[in-house]
């Protein structure tokens, strides 16, 4: 695998290590078992999702995929969709941030996360399964390179 897509495979695990603790969290709101301190931590592991690591991230598979989008690589239907979902992320998490001072019920905001958390992980899979292994066979040296030049790298 490139190592361009290494590194934001190598996101992906760290982000999965984040839901994880966060499905922890929800199981407590959802048996009524979570404190606020619960609570709390689950809206900043929410938030940590949503960052600059995470837009730099988007950006540099953007910028994957606007090439891979050049090749004859066979059209797959999901390499199509990455950029919508990119984008209906940063919506979702504008609304999930809402939510933690609503008035809905622990329940109701576990409801609301998971069927987050459900749809994260299936663009995880479109991409480590089938855009990865796309871009890997299909991008010529060169056109890393370009990608290289473009890369983006959270600031420390």
């Amino acid at each position: 695998m490139h190592p361009l897509l290494e590194e934001l495979h190598h996101y992906h695990q760290n982000i999965s290590t984040t839901i994880d603790q966060m499905k922890g969290l929800l199981g407590k709101l959802e048996n009524d078992a979570g404190d606020a301190a619960d609570r709390q931590q689950l809206f900043a592991l929410l938030e940590s999702l949503h960052g600059e690591a995470e837009t730099r991230h988007h950006q540099n598979e953007e910028l994957i995929r606007r090439l891979l989008l050049t090749t004859r690589a066979p059209t797959n239907p999901r390499v199509q969709e990455i950029e919508r979902d990119h984008q209906g992320f940063s919506r979702i998490a504008a609304q999930l941030k809402a939510l933690e001072h609503s008035s809905l019920t622990p329940k109701e905001i576990a409801t609301f996360i998971e069927d987050y958390i459900s749809k994260y992980y299936d663009h995880l899979d479109s991409e480590e399964h089938i855009f990865f292994p796309l871009a890997d066979e299909w991008l010529s040296d060169k056109q890393w390179q370009e990608i290289k030049q473009q890369w983006q790298r959270p600031t420390p």
